[in-house]
Parts: C-alpha cells; sequence; structure tokens
C-alpha cells in the first residue's frame, strides 16, 4: 500500500528536523505495532517469571505434607524452590504478608 499524501509529508519534516536519519518505509507502521506487540509480550512473560521464580510464597501444609502454593505438588522441607514448577518457597514469610517475601537478586 503506497503511502498517503499526509504521510509524506510527515516524512518530509521529520527528515528536515532530524527527528529521523532516512525515510519511512512503505510497512512502518505494520513494523511498529509488531515491535510493540513484542515489547508487550515480553513484559508479561518477565512478570511472570519474577512471580514464579523471584518472589516467595509459603507453602501449604496439607495431611502433613508440604505442597507448592502453584502447582500443588508435594515439596520438600526447606527446599529454596518447587522441583515440579520452579516457584521460590518462603519458609520464613511472615503470616501478615500471606508469606510473600522480596526478591533478592
Amino acid at each position: 500500500m503506497a503511502a498517503g499524501k499526509w504521510e509524506m509529508q510527515i516524512n518530509n519534516v521529520l527528515l528536515k528536523f532530524g527527528v529521523i536519519k532516512e525515510p519511512f518505509q512503505e510497512d512502518a507502521a505494520e513494523e511498529l505495532e509488531s515491535t510493540l506487540q513484542d515489547y508487550h509480550d515480553l513484559a508479561a512473560q518477565y512478570s511472570d517469571m519474577l512471580t514464579t521464580f523471584c518472589y516467595e510464597d509459603r507453602p501449604v501444609r496439607r495431611n502433613g505434607v508440604w505442597l507448592c502454593p502453584k502447582c500443588g505438588k508435594r515439596v520438600q522441607m526447606n527446599h529454596t524452590h518447587c522441583h515440579w514448577c520452579g516457584k521460590k518457597m518462603g519458609w520464613g514469610g511472615s503470616p501478615q504478608k500471606g508469606g510473600r517475601g522480596q526478591c533478592r537478586r
């Protein structure tokens, strides 16, 4: 699809004032939209990874067995992470905070 008159005018103004160094390509809008969607997806993935691997949750005790709060599988006392899903265990988390701790890097 060819660029319209207004798009060419914007392109010329941006070139004139040094905002861009090269003229826009015809598919620049689609490429920008795709790049923004990729960044959005990466941000969501990073947030999930922080929640799983960095922030502690207190294991749940049922019938004398400690269970992972994320996947519900059995975990051993004082293990730092669940061997099944990787969730970080917070054995010493305070009950007031719901067992959640801060990320320690």
